[in-house]
């Protein structure tokens, strides 16, 4: 009775198969990632898929290179479907490239089929025949009307071995009980995760227990021992103290005393631990608690136990609203994960529509079905999904009304009142006629108010507008909406020059987000150069691409990015000139006379002759006028003095200019004595922030213990520092703290 399934609740399986024990092991690992639509859920603002992505990529990693591994994953392909499962890594050597290819590729959608997936990996083992260990990550419940405890249950009397190891992220205490059976059943671990930390350590954790070796086999069990409690009640959770050998799969049983050995109730491994949790999943009646070795597959303790009715009492109305809140009153066990569900009289006790855990007291509300219609209010223990209790419930029909204007503009917003349910999440949509309920091209929750503001289609057409209810996506009332084209005018200039701004007349629906775009004529409409909304006003102002041709001015409307006008618009090119000295003194200042379009951004810089047009050293706008005064470096050289346009940087204009070396010099004391003041007489170019200084020998420019700024008179006086030493002098050029010139200066 070994069925080793490693469940890792994000909803990733990894799928480990030793092979035959006759051979050295050769683990393979299968994961399988829950890609159901609950994945884009945030936690810390992060989408549980990222979350999942990252962490799982880290985890692949330490995979040891000898196993083989595989990737499943479900609800990734298409909603509502839970069939969609698929196999996207086939079992091969590892390979963390494949593996991490495939998770990044996962876009979530659909349902969450865990029982089944578990089926399909089972499948894949038993063709194998052998001893395996799956790892699935997953983020919910089963939501394709199956039982995953019961299917691990199945599968454990089936003979397959493989254990399941659960990973359950951003579950909640309820939850988490409720998959746990998957893990215990086979001898896995449950680890629970609910942020990215957490679940990186979940993984790990996971990993290094695929990893260890699995407990040593006994083959003469010898006796054992069992103390448990003499009652419980059905579907209560208690604790069993043993004593036995632990050997390789041995599990202690609750079973019927005329049950055959192998058919219990529950079951739990020793190698979970001391004691051991089971839960009484039966009905009334005398019962045995049984040590099972492993090995021998036989009884080698048993100890009675009754198992005693729970006494459990509904109070519910006879009748409620669609998709409104029922109010449950209770009386029953309560235990961590009990639920009260509303089912279809035909649906077993673990399907269900909708439910909520006892724990959140009496009474509590469960969300009514949104079709009309007879259904059953149930109390169900957690712990086998049994149905303890039962009554019925009419749910009623609901009605709702829209009021909208029967036409308007493509693109324009218009309100719509409404009357109705106002469920969380009921909501007001546009559609097309022939569409169902959870499709729209647009929406306002009726939350937001009454009446709520819509905005239409930008494609002209018959559309309708609904009361759509949020549970369900079910149509309670809709209106015909007729959506009529929008025009709109444009005028532009004929010709501008590059990088130049120009004014656009406009007419048309100015809806929020219409814009008016430069654009090259065969874009489409969301492709653009530049653009300004329609909404600061009439005329916009746009400025010209830098690079001349024929270009295009359009009209867009802001939803869908449709061109409602567009007029041609052809750019001219334009020059430049720059006027300045061919040779001047570096470190100095120097002017130059520019003439060019100066629009907005555009500049004169100096840079080297190997630097981009975007790249400079110092720059100055041309709106300060001509000439402009720039500054220069202190290293000599030829270097170019350019008019750049400020958009796109471009080039128009260079000349090149030689800036010959400069001297400085310093002149003061040989020595000194510490902390007194001390002339420093200098020559040098004596630049704005130019200074002084007195440093220690070997520290760069930057460093001084003293300095004086050169403005402040020839000679400048300096402070000398307070530690005696060797120091020296210097002339630094303040931009860039580059060192002109030094003398030696000892401090007493």
């Amino acid at each position: 009775m070994r069925f080793r399934v490693w469940l890792k609740f994000l909803s990733v399986m990894v799928l480990l198969l030793p092979v035959s024990a006759l051979c050295a092991e050769k683990p393979r690992v299968m994961l399988i990632l829950d890609s159901s639509g609950s994945m884009w859920g945030q936690i810390d603002g992060k989408a549980k898929i990222e979350i999942a992505r990252e962490a799982l990529g880290e985890i692949i990693d330490t995979i040891p290179a000898e196993y083989e591994t595989g990737l499943m994953a479900y609800g990734h392909r298409r909603k509502g479907d839970c069939q969609d499962i698929e196999t996207l890594v086939d079992f091969g050597p590892h390979s963390p490239a494949a593996m991490k290819k495939r998770i990044a590729e996962i876009s979530p959608k659909g349902k969450t089929p865990l029982s089944a997936s578990v089926q399909m990996a089972a499948k894949t083992l038993r063709s194998t025949e052998e001893k395996a260990t799956v790892i699935l990550l997953t983020d919910g419940l089963e939501t394709c009307d199956a039982d995953p405890c019961q299917v691990a249950a199945d599968l454990a009397r089936s003979g397959v071995d493989f254990t399941v190891h659960v990973v359950g992220f951003d579950l909640s205490e309820g939850d988490q009980g409720r998959l746990r059976c998957l893990a215990d059943k086979t001898g896995g671990l449950f680890v629970a995760a609910g942020d990215a930390k957490a679940l990186k350590t979940a993984l790990a954790t996971t990993v290094e227990k695929v990893k260890a070796p699995p407990p040593p086999v006994v083959e003469k069990p010898g006796t054992a021992t069992l103390n448990g409690p003499a009652q419980v009640t059905v579907g209560e959770t208690f604790s069993v103290n043993w004593q036995g050998p632990n050997s390789r799969n041995d599990f202690i049983c609750l079973a019927s005393r005329d049950q055959k050995k192998q058919d219990c109730c529950d079951y739990i491994y020793t190698e979970q631990g001391n004691p051991v949790q089971l839960a009484a999943k039966c009905e009334a009646g005398d019962y045995e608690l049984r040590y099972i070795h492993g090995y021998s597959d036989t009884i080698i303790s048993r100890e009675d136990i009754a198992v005693v009715p729970a006494q459990v009492e509904l109070q519910i109305p006879a009748a409620v609203k669609a998709a409104t809140p029922v109010e449950v009153t209770w009386r029953g066990p309560g235990y961590p994960t009990d639920y009260i569900s509303i089912a279809e009289g035909d649906q077993p006790g673990h399907s269900y529509l909708n439910y909520t855990y006892t724990s959140t007291g009496s009474p509590l509300k469960v969300q009514a079905p949104s079709i009309p219609g007879t259904y059953e209010v149930r109390y169900v223990l957690g712990q086998g999904d049994t149905m303890l209790a039962r009554k019925s419930l009419t749910v009623e029909p609901v009605t709702a009304t829209v009021t909208a204007p029967q036409t308007v503009d493509a693109a324009a917003s218009f309100t719509t009142q409404w009357q109705g349910p106002n469920n969380d999440r009921d909501y007001i949509s546009i559609a097309v006629p022939a569409e169902d309920g959870s499709n729209y091209a647009t929406y306002a929750y009726t939350s937001n108010g009454n009446p709520v503001t819509l905005t239409a289609p930008s494609a002209p057409g018959t559309y309708e507008v609904r009361y759509v209810l949020g549970q369900d996506d079910v149509i309670l009332a809709r209106q015909s909406l007729e959506v009529k084209g929008a025009g709109a005018q444009i005028e532009v200039p004929a010709t501008v020059n590059i990088a130049s701004g120009f004014n656009v007349q406009w007419q048309g629906p100015n809806n929020e987000r219409d814009y008016i775009s430069i654009a090259s004529p065969g874009d489409a409409g969301s492709t653009y150069l530049t653009y300004s909304y329609t909404n600061t006003g009439n005329p916009v102002k746009l400025v010209a691409p830098s690079a001349p041709g024929t270009y295009e001015v359009r009209y867009i409307l802001g939803q869908d990015d449709v061109i409602l006008s567009r007029q041609p618009l052809e750019v001219k090119d334009v020059g430049a000139q720059i006027q300045t000295a061919a040779s001047i003194p570096a470190g100095n200042t120097i002017e130059v006379n520019w003439q060019g379009p100066n629009n907005d951004g555009d500049y004169i810089s100096l840079a080297r002759a190997d630097q981009g047009s975007a790249d400079y050293l110092y720059y100055q706008y041309t709106t300060a006028g001509s000439p402009v005064t720039l500054k220069l470096p202190v290293i000599p050289g030829n270097y170019e003095v350019r008019y750049i346009l400020g958009q796109d940087n471009r080039l128009l204009a260079k000349q090149v200019v030689e800036l010959t070396p400069i001297t400085a010099g310093v002149q003061g004391p040989a020595s000194a004595p510490a902390g007194t003041e001390i002339e420093v007489s200098w020559q040098g170019p004596n630049a704005e922030m130019d200074y002084i200084s007195i440093a220690r020998p070997g520290e760069d420019g930057s460093s001084y213990a003293q300095y004086e700024y050169t403005n402040a008179g020839n000679p400048v006086k300096v402070m000398t520092p307070e530690e005696p030493g060797e120091y020296e002098i210097r002339y630094i050029f303040g931009d860039g703290d580059t060192i002109m010139a030094r003398t030696g200066l000892k401090i007493e």
